[in-house]
């Protein structure tokens, strides 16, 4: 078949068209390619170019926030159309900060000082794995201006492989100092067998049994008449046995019985005297007024003072006045029992010749006999010489013994040692001296 030449002619002129603009695309591209290459082997000036970091998986220490890299001091703003990657420098730099991330402590207590807050480490209980998927990469822009266009895989920034994650080591426990192991003590199981208590143990726990007190009167039956009848009774007793609180409890009971009474003070004051006597509810006032009580004063006259009672001893020490105090004012009474108390003649006996004592006290004795006066007399006889304390224990018809006792402080003991002119058989009293009571006999 046969062409016409206008037909071909416009086939030849459309080729020649044709490879006209191939040849000027592919010059077009040889031109863009020889402007990017000479871009990369020669930098002009005041040009930079960015370099940007690896992007780090999740999990991993934070970098501290390090400035951008630039060739030039003064930063220019990037070209429209980025440059190739460079695969030798971002590898290099790639191995660079792996090379820093292997050397930096896993625990951020190594660090002296303040902790830069790029390299703020914080310690996880577990173990957390790295991420599977990379972390998203930035937009690159191909030549053409196109940024959808799929990027040339010759060109791109190959993604560095992630560092390996050391997982943070738990802390080291502190160590306590060791305590010091107690063994536990065993005790032997109590035996069935328990031991005999002693019986003075048992005793001691025993509840005592209530005291029983006794009225004062029971000294006269201790005593079965001796104190009334007329003769020489001895009261003997250290200071505190309770010489003085008898001798005042038999002034009262006289004195209820109707007996007259005179009582001799040696070792007390009258004043004080009568107010013992008035706490014990033996009160000698009505007594004295109406003459049955005579309280003779011979404490004043030890002391070479001057006494104020209608009764007293002129010379203390000398037994001419003593029996002429107790020989005329027991003359008052001729008829009756009358009963003389004398508390008590350790000061004669300390000052006089026991001769003379033994001697003046018999004569004294001997005269009050014949009035019907029985003479009660306190001593102390430890103090007293040999020949006076014979002689008071053989002429005595009653002696009674006031002593401590050792197991009550309060408590004193009471004995009849000496009954009717022979020694008695009766059991040792207790008895203990109250305030408002005077001496009370307790069982």
């Amino acid at each position: 078949m046969l062409c016409s030449p206008v037909r071909i002619t416009s086939l030849g002129i459309l080729t020649m068209f044709g490879r006209k603009k191939k040849d000027e695309k592919e010059g077009d591209a040889t031109e863009d390619m020889s402007t990017s290459a000479s871009a990369l082997t020669a930098n002009p000036q005041g040009m930079s170019t960015p370099i940007q970091a690896p992007s780090i998986p999740a999990g991993s220490p934070t970098p501290p926030n390090l400035p951008p890299v630039t060739a030039t001091s003064s930063y220019q703003p990037p070209r429209s159309s980025p440059a190739p990657a460079q695969i030798d420098e971002d590898s290099s730099l790639s191995r660079l900060l792996q090379s820093l991330l292997r050397d930096l402590p896993p625990d951020a207590s190594s660090f002296v000082g303040e902790q830069p807050r790029g390299f703020a480490m914080q310690s996880s209980p577990e173990w957390v794995p790295p991420r599977s998927t990379p972390t998203s990469r930035p937009m690159m822009i191909v030549p053409g201006g196109k940024k959808d266009a799929e990027p040339d895989k010759s060109i791109m920034t190959p993604t560095p492989p992630a560092p390996p994650v050391r997982p943070s080591k738990p802390p080291e426990p502190v160590q306590q100092p060791a305590r010091e192991m107690v063994q536990p003590k065993f005790y032997p199981p109590p035996s069935s067998d328990k031991p005999e208590k002693p019986a003075r143990e048992e005793a001691q726990k025993r509840p005592s049994a209530p005291k029983v007190s006794r009225s004062f009167d029971h000294i006269f039956e201790l005593t079965q008449g001796s104190l009334e009848s007329p003769g020489l009774v001895v009261v003997n007793g250290s200071p505190g046995s309770g010489k003085t609180t008898l001798s005042s409890g038999l002034a009262s009971s006289f004195l209820k019985q109707g007996n007259p009474c005179m009582f001799v003070t040696y070792d007390k004051a009258p004043a004080a005297l009568r107010e013992q006597m008035k706490k014990i509810g033996a009160d000698p006032s009505e007594a004295e007024s109406q003459y049955r009580f005579l309280l003779v004063d011979g404490f004043s006259s030890q002391s070479d003072s001057f006494s104020f009672e209608p009764y007293y001893v002129e010379k203390a020490f000398d037994f001419d006045s003593i029996q002429d105090a107790l020989i005329k004012n027991s003359s008052m009474f001729i008829g009756e029992k009358t009963k003389i108390l004398f508390d008590s003649i350790d000061p004669i006996v300390a000052k006089v010749a026991s001769k003379d004592v033994v001697k003046r006290l018999g004569e004294t004795l001997d005269k009050l006999r014949d009035s019907s006066v029985t003479l009660v007399l306190t001593v102390d006889l430890s103090k007293a010489p040999k020949d006076v304390v014979k002689w008071l224990e053989d002429t005595a018809s009653c002696v009674i013994d006031l002593d401590k006792d050792d197991s009550d402080a309060n408590g004193r003991e009471l004995k009849v040692r000496k009954l009717n002119g022979s020694a008695s058989k009766i059991d040792t009293e207790t008895f203990e001296i109250d305030s408002g009571k005077g001496l009370v006999f307790v069982k």
